[in-house]
């Protein structure tokens, strides 16, 4: 009886695996979003290559949205052009941490922040906090945020399914906080991180949550005059994540308080540097 070639059965299992991983969404990735198909390969190369890699990849994905590797992400930067490009982050996200969430998280509050990306606002938090933990739907772009932030022991990153926090336990932290993130997600699916953002809450804790206001001119007359044309140009796959959708104040404080959140607080729209028509709310469990 013939042996079975195992050095053949190797080749035939690694080349399909890299089949799977270049051209299916990974069986691991429940997230639904094309984009995860791309996490495994990322990964492995992040893990098997040295600093070089790893400087190429960080460099790869804070050249555009940090999730994704398009085509049209920059592959050479001028001298000094990626320095400037991380150094205007750190300071913009610096400035949201800094004038938005250092006046409502306590030196003693263990932070949770709901897509994280880069994790530069939660690296930024961890330094007014007693320990952050930052969670995003990328393992590619939770590398990226470890190499970014490695200098901070106090904050860790990890990967959610995209469809829940399970990876969190009950009544474990006592602040979670997400900016710019919660608008890119179907309302339906915001409603469940909602329940989710309740859960993981001890009793008292707080939740930050924001998102651009339909209420508010400029972003009424983003939406009505020109996102809707960029939107039309994009491919489903990207638009699907990218699409921002509107809240109104209303709108929020209905869903929050019918999850169970109580004390529903509006804050000032001028607290975000960044984006100045946002909608904050402050709930507690």
């Amino acid at each position: 009886m013939q042996l079975i070639n195992v050095k053949k059965l190797r080749s035939i299992k690694f080349i399909t695996s890299l089949y799977n991983l270049l051209f299916k969404p990974l069986k691991s990735e429940k997230g639904d979003y094309d984009y995860l198909r791309w996490n495994g390969l990322i990964d492995l190369m992040w893990r098997t290559g040295g600093s070089s890699t790893r400087a190429f990849l960080t460099k790869k994905f804070l050249s555009s949205s940090p999730h994704y590797l398009y085509p049209k992400n920059k592959f050479y930067f001028l001298p000094g052009e990626y320095e400037d490009l991380l150094s205007r982050l750190r300071v913009s996200r610096a400035a949201i941490a800094n004038n938005v969430l250092a006046k409502v998280i306590k030196p003693d509050d263990e932070v949770l922040e709901f897509g994280c990306g880069h994790g530069l606002i939660v690296g930024a938090v961890g330094h007014f906090c007693k320990r952050a933990i930052g969670i995003d739907v990328s393992q590619a772009i939770i590398r990226v945020a470890e190499e970014l932030n490695r200098d901070i022991k106090n904050v860790s990153y990890v990967r959610s399914s995209g469809l829940d926090l399970k990876v969190i336990p009950d009544q474990s932290l006592t602040f979670v906080y997400s900016i710019e993130c919660i608008q890119h997600i179907e309302k339906v699916h915001a409603v469940t991180f909602f329940h989710e953002f309740y859960r993981i809450l001890k009793p008292n804790g707080r939740a930050l949550i924001q998102f651009p206001d339909l209420t508010r001119s400029e972003e009424l007359d983003a939406w009505m005059e020109g996102t809707w044309k960029v939107q039309s140009e994009r491919p489903y796959s990207e638009l699907t994540m990218m699409r921002i959708r509107y809240y109104t104040p209303d709108e929020i404080k209905i869903l929050l308080t019918r999850i169970g959140f109580s004390d529903v607080v509006f804050l000032d729209y001028d607290l975000n540097p960044v984006e100045h028509s946002s909608i904050y709310f402050l709930a507690t469990r």
